[in-house]
């Protein structure tokens, strides 16, 4: 249907606007004498999902355009009672979805309502906001959260023209929404880990303990500390879900496992082959310090910047670090112990493929430790001996691993880099939830 309108009854405004890709944005505001409102009052509706308002008047002033809302009808808030009186007490703008390139913002009164039938005074409520304080419109917050995988905080605040901490307080508010109830009745099994993430006032480097379900990788909780108190707030969750949990997941590290042998009897620990691997390249790092720290500066230039060809696989390294690690095995016999030791300790993880065939081959590979020289070597042994029905774990539950967590603590670091570290702690931790649903991007 057309609608023909004469030259003198209306004018015509078009506001274009770039949108994704090639798609362009034709609004046409239109100011009939008999249509005018109702059109504009409809944009309100479509574009920003505002209800209940009608379109007053519009005012343009240095890319910011003001369009002025009045309510169509009061009504009491707690009995729907229509005949109450109301007494204007403040003028809100509120910022909306931008109209084309406009900057765009809704006037309105906000008014004191008085109901005779309930005999009592209420302040108005703005239907289009999240809450009384927001400063936009409930379909600009719904934006910001659709944009924030793809966008930083401040590409957002530039676009939009809005103040970077209204942004991260809608995200933070979607964030404690969405995490308000971390479900944990079905989780079985769970890996725990810490990781440093820079220091405390004191100048300590400070830690989070991570939580993570092995199963579907989602994380289920996150606290200061590297200790048991850190797991506080999960043992009152888990007990309140009653959870079974039948496997643990983590590092040889005392605390975590004092705190599963008490709170968690059932459940069976497993120190997978990243950390076994990991102490091991830790006992070869700690005997080149040693060694270097005796050694004159010529001697020293054998050393010099090999470190990671001692603790990288052997198979990855390329000719010259290859060659560079003979050399240091050939010139030093304790690093080649532990090197040919850590090395044999990989392949029985690579070959083993029963709980069986591993006992076997690491019973061996200890009378083998046994016989060397090296007091680290010795203390590996030890630490094997000490903790080995969790080592002998990763096999008994079909190589059940927390890698995954390694994987995951490095993406964590990742963003804490990007975004230059963060001053809100509930805000960052909150951010860690989040992040197994994300691809991490430059987006801080």
């Amino acid at each position: 249907m057309f609608l023909r309108f004469s030259e003198k009854n209306f004018s015509e405004n078009f506001i274009e606007k770039e949108a994704t890709g090639c798609i362009k944005l034709y609004v046409l505001v239109t100011e009939a004498k008999h249509g005018g409102k109702t059109m504009s009052t409809s944009l309100a509706y479509h574009t920003q999902g505002i209800i209940g308002f009608q379109h007053q008047s519009y005012e343009f002033s240095g890319g910011v355009a003001i369009q002025r809302l009045i309510r169509k009808e009061f009504r009491c808030p707690r009995c729907f009672h229509s005949a109450v009186k109301t007494y204007p007490i403040r003028t809100r703008r509120i910022q909306g979805l931008p109209y084309g390139t406009k900057t765009t913002f809704f006037e309105l009164d906000i008014h004191r309502i008085y109901c005779p039938k309930c005999s009592e005074a209420t302040v108005e409520e703005i239907p289009f906001i999240s809450h009384p304080k927001a400063r936009i419109t409930t379909a600009f917050e719904r934006t910001i959260i659709e944009l924030r995988p793809e966008m930083t905080i401040s590409a957002i605040s530039k676009h939009f023209n809005l103040d970077w901490r209204v942004i991260k307080g809608v995200e933070k508010r979607y964030l404690k929404r969405k995490f308000k109830h971390v479900k944990l009745k079905k989780v079985k099994y769970i890996g725990i880990d810490e990781i440093a993430v820079g220091h405390d006032s004191e100048g300590k480097t400070a830690y989070l303990t991570i939580v993570r379900d092995l199963d579907s990788g989602s994380v289920l909780h996150v606290d200061r500390g590297k200790d048991g108190e850190a797991l506080g707030g999960f043992l009152k969750r888990l007990r309140r879900s009653k959870a079974e949990i039948e496997l643990v997941a983590m590092d040889m590290g005392r605390a975590f496992i004092s705190w599963v042998e008490k709170y968690l009897p059932k459940a069976n620990i497993v120190f997978d082959h990243f950390h076994v691997i990991k102490l091991m390249n830790e006992k070869i790092d700690k005997a080149r310090r040693r060694i270097t720290a005796t050694l004159d500066d010529k001697e020293k230039e054998v050393l010099k910047k090999q470190r990671f060809t001692l603790l990288h696989n052997e198979e990855d390294l390329d000719e010259e670090a290859a060659e560079h690690l003979e050399e240091i095995k050939n010139t030093f016999q304790e690093l080649a112990d532990l090197h040919m030791m850590k090395e044999y300790l990989r392949s029985i993880y690579r070959v083993a493929t029963s709980e069986w065939s591993a006992e076997i081959a690491l019973r061996f590979w200890i009378k083998t430790a046994k016989g060397m020289k090296s007091d680290l070597l010795q203390k590996m042994v030890g630490t094997m001996e000490k903790h080995w029905k969790g080592i002998l774990g990763f096999w008994r539950f079909g190589g059940a691993t927390n890698a995954a967590m390694e994987g995951f603590n490095n993406k964590v670091r990742t963003m804490l880099r990007q975004a230059y570290g963060y001053r809100d702690d509930e805000y960052m931790i909150l951010k860690i939830y989040d992040l197994p649903n994300r691809k991490l991007q430059v987006v801080i």
